[in-house]
């Protein structure tokens, strides 16, 4: 699971096809943190290429519902960063 979107690279470059998935996540009873790796696209994460950003935010676990992974990249997905995020 990971979501397509559009961003800018951290040297300005636009990035119409970021893939961006969720690398690692951690936490208390009360919140976790997520880091999330972005990649070029999809075939970048795949060609093991170096992510064009990272992300790192802190989830509170009463805004989980259901299935853990899904339910953090839906949250993401209300975050500015991931505005108009698809699942892919």
């Amino acid at each position: 699971m990971a979501l397509k979107l559009a961003v800018q690279t951290q040297f300005g470059v636009p990035a119409p096809e970021a893939y961006a998935r969720i690398t690692n996540f951690f936490g208390t009873k009360d919140q976790i943190q997520v880091q999330v790796a972005i990649y070029y696209n999809e075939d970048a994460r795949h060609g093991n290429m170096a992510t064009v950003k990272e992300n790192a935010h802190y989830i509170g676990m009463e805004d989980l519902k259901g299935d853990l992974i899904p339910a953090i990249y839906e949250v993401l997905k209300t975050y500015s960063d991931y505005a108009g995020a698809e699942d892919c």
